[in-house]
C-alpha cells in the first residue's frame, strides 16, 4: 500500500470514527434503544480496528510487515 493511500485511509477513518462518536452521543441523549447503541458501537470498533491496521501499515518498516 502506498504512503499516500495509507494517509488518506487514516484520515478518512479518523473522520468516520468522529462522526460515529458524535452520533453515539446523540443516541445516548435521545435514550436510544440498545440495538441502535450496539450497532453504533460495533461500527466504531470495526473502524478502530481498520485504523489500527492502517497506522501499522503507515509506520511499520516494509521489511517488518511479514512478521507482524
Amino acid at each position: 500500500m502506498g504512503a499516500r493511500k495509507t494517509e488518506t485511509d487514516v484520515e478518512n477513518l479518523v473522520e468516520r470514527i468522529g462522526t460515529l462518536v458524535t452520533e453515539r452521543q446523540a443516541l445516548r441523549e435521545r435514550r436510544a434503544g440498545t440495538r441502535s447503541l450496539e450497532r453504533n458501537r460495533r461500527e466504531i470498533a470495526g473502524l478502530q480496528q481498520r485504523l489500527s491496521r492502517a497506522l501499522i501499515d503507515r509506520h511499520l518498516p516494509k521489511h517488518g510487515r511479514k512478521a507482524a
